[in-house]
C-alpha cells in the first residue's frame, strides 16, 4: 500500500473536483471506501486513454477485473466476505440455519462486490471526463 506522502503527492496533481470528491469520501463514506475510490480512479487514469470507458460486461478485461478485485480485497473487505461465504457453503447441511448463514454471507459478498464495481464505474466516468475535457 502507498505511504501517506506519495498518496498526497499523487492526489495533489489531480483536478480539483476529483480531489474534493476523494476528500469528501474520506469524511463521509465507510472506512476503506475513499481509498478504494482513490485507487480505482488512479486505475481509470491509467486505462482510460488506451481503452476508453470501462464496460464490466466486455470480455478480455481480465487485468481490470483482477485490479478491481484486489482493490476490493484491500479496502472493502471482499476477501473476508468471500471467505465467510465459502465457510458457510462448506459447512452447509441444508438445514434452515445453515441456509440463512449462506444467504447472509452471499449478500455481504455481493454488497462488497457491487460497491467495488460502483466505485470503478464512477472512477472511470470521472477519469474519462477529465481526460476528454483536457484533450
Amino acid at each position: 500500500m502507498r505511504d501517506r506522502r506519495s498518496r498526497s503527492a499523487a492526489l495533489a496533481e489531480w483536478p480539483p473536483t476529483l480531489r474534493y470528491l476523494i476528500q469528501s469520501a474520506e469524511r463521509e463514506c465507510p472506512r476503506g471506501h475513499a481509498e478504494a475510490l482513490l485507487e480505482l480512479t488512479a486505475l481509470a487514469f491509467r486505462k482510460v486513454p488506451s481503452r476508453g470507458l470501462f464496460d464490466p460486461s466486455a470480455r478480455g478485461e481480465d487485468d481490470i477485473f483482477a485490479a478491481i478485485e484486489a482493490i476490493a480485497k484491500a479496502h472493502l473487505g471482499f476477501g473476508a466476505a468471500r471467505a465467510e461465504w465459502r465457510g458457510a457453503l462448506d459447512a452447509a447441511a441444508l438445514d434452515i440455519g445453515r441456509r440463512d448463514d449462506i444467504e447472509r454471507a452471499v449478500q455481504q459478498m455481493q454488497g462488497v462486490s457491487d460497491t467495488a464495481y460502483f466505485y470503478a464505474g464512477l472512477a472511470f466516468g470521472l477519469a474519462s471526463l477529465c481526460v476528454y475535457r483536457a484533450g
